[in-house]
């Protein structure tokens, strides 16, 4: 099991391929053995790994570490290899009915997962690039897969100014490798220490974090990620939110355990109270089902953020756990949001009425979605959120703006909720197909078995102790009441009536010309708080 490494990232490859050449209905279940083969081979390497108590890393050729391509894995790497899995099952199953029979879908689905595989071990910055740059071409692809005018518009603009952004990662990797010598991150991370040239490396990383914002969709450099996700097909909204949007957060990890500078900390917590309100204030002036959920996945970066930058580090890990939640419950909710429009042929929440009626399963799914993305207690939502809470505790602006965007959520999901009610005799039909019920049942029961078994899990996968968050705790079950008659109270009272400015803010438009602008003042506003 030394190879799995190379194992986890070829089989989803080999298999597209074999896919793709073969352009046959039977050889596309070759993706479903595939999917089981790279499961079980996981599950053994982390038996074998004893649970990633230490690192694994493997050079590929016998090359030198220096210039060699090495792939590496701990408990991080880890938890997002089997999180990506799961996902990629969910949304196979998911797709399978409507998308099954197209090949070439099926090569570029496959594909990608094996790219991103690849993306969580590289274990060198050039690798990490390529991979970033894989990824951002079929993601492309995949989001303008249905060829119509909204979809082509955003995937031609996802690709562009993600590749803008990760043009600064490559200047300043060359500018790394220009003072250290290597791209290898173990060696990086000893070198880097000793190289003197503290304003030199400083630029590298904001370069780095240009990148890292745009491919996160950090405020203000968010406005392709609505785009993109709302035009998609389902299935691929579903991998954009849950786990390809993470791809720049998980760099962001890598590069922060690198460069162990702590300098823009604070610069961080507070784009992530930016990312995380501003989502929410156009999340509440929009419509779109798909464009609601679209701008929580910027709301909820943007709390990731939040805890990946906490004032107290050692609450820090809850920003991570909020990565894998949010990758559950916004994959669940772009599915069950795919499989309604699927039936309703309506997007506007204000058209769409008797879903619970129609579809009562589909109801039940989403609704866990719901409960767990607003952290009802016993869903997986309060336990991440309950430990970036603790995180930022000592700061009452920060604790105030975290319960702003808590509301803010609630009064989104109520608004999204009318669909369950009334009814609508125009539709019969209903999604009755096994495979999609099945695709959608797995993040919803992950929703549930993170919210209440998160302390054996946790300790297990990261050895951390989480005995101190209690489902139960009157405190929460009275904060999330608080927060649902005070979301319901705004909502009623201000989103239904439907006033011209917040209909104005929903038709905001921000143009490919202006975010780069906006990038440029990222930059810029990096250069000044690093000093």
């Amino acid at each position: 099991m030394n190879l799995a490494p190379v194992y986890l990232i070829l089989i989803p490859v080999v298999a597209s391929i074999f896919v793709y050449l073969t352009n046959d209905n039977y050889s596309n279940s070759l993706a479903f053995i595939s999917q089981a083969i790279i499961s079980v081979i996981a599950v053994k390497y982390f038996q074998l790994q004893d649970g990633f108590a230490n690192t694994h890393s493997i050079v590929l050729g016998g090359w030198n570490p220096i210039i060699g391509i090495v792939l590496r894995n701990d408990r991080i790497s880890i938890a997002f290899v089997f999180l990506t899995i799961l996902l990629w099952w969910s949304v196979m199953l998911y797709t399978w009915k409507n998308r099954g029979k197209d090949s070439r879908f099926m090569f570029f689905l496959m594909f990608l997962e094996g790219i991103y595989l690849g993306l969580l071990q590289s274990n060198d910055m050039f690798n990490i690039f390529i991979f970033i740059e894989l990824i951002t071409i079929v993601s492309s692809i995949l989001i303008l897969y249905k060829k119509d005018g909204d979809s082509v518009r955003a995937g031609l603009y996802y690709l562009l100014f993600n590749s803008v952004g990760i043009l600064f990662y490559m200047i300043g990797m060359a500018m790394i490798y220009n003072v250290a010598g290597t791209l290898n991150m173990d060696l990086l991370t000893l070198r880097i220490a000793k190289i003197e040239n503290a304003e030199f490396l400083t630029t590298a990383y904001i370069f780095i974090m240009a990148a890292v914002g745009v491919k996160s969709a950090f405020f203000p450099v968010f406005n392709w990620l609505p785009k993109a996700h709302s035009a998609a097909p389902s299935s691929i909204s579903a991998l954009l939110s849950g786990l390809l949007v993470k791809s720049g957060l998980y760099v962001f990890i890598r590069m922060n355990i690198m460069f162990s500078y702590d300098g823009l900390d604070r610069f961080f917590l507070i784009i992530g109270f930016f990312t995380a309100l501003a989502g929410v204030f156009f999340a509440l002036s929009q419509k779109d089902i798909k464009r609601i959920l679209a701008y929580h996945t910027v709301s909820q970066v943007g709390i990731i953020m939040i805890g990946l930058n906490s004032l107290d580090q050692s609450k820090s890990i809850g920003g991570i756990l909020h990565i894998i939640n949010h990758a559950f419950f916004k994959s669940l909710l772009f599915m069950g949001a795919g499989a309604i429009i699927h039936v309703y042929k309506k997007r506007n929440v204000k058209e769409i009425r008797g879903v619970l009626r129609k579809m009562p399963f589909t109801s039940i799914l989403m609704i866990i979605g719901m409960l767990s993305i607003t952290g009802m207690p016993f869903f997986n939502g309060l336990i991440s959120k309950t430990i970036i809470k603790e995180g930022v505790k000592d700061s009452s602006l920060a604790v105030f703006a975290l319960k702003l965007v808590n509301i803010g959520t609630m009064v989104s999901f109520i608004k999204i909720s009318q669909i369950f009610f009334g009814e609508d005799k125009a539709v019969k039909a209903s999604m009755d197909d096994l495979t999609l019920r099945i695709g959608m049942l797995v993040p919803a029961l992950f929703c549930i078995i993170l919210g209440i078994f998160h302390v054996p899990l946790m300790g297990y996968l990261f050895d951390i102790d989480l005995g101190y968050i209690n489902p139960m705790s009157i405190e929460h079950w009275i904060t999330y009441g608080i927060n649902a008659v005070i979301g319901f109270l705004v909502y009623d009272r201000i989103i239904s009536k439907d006033f011209k400015f917040i209909e104005k803010i929903g038709q905001f438009k921000i143009s490919f010309g202006n975010s780069n602008y906006l990038l440029i003042l990222y930059i810029f506003l990096m250069l000044i708080f690093k000093g």
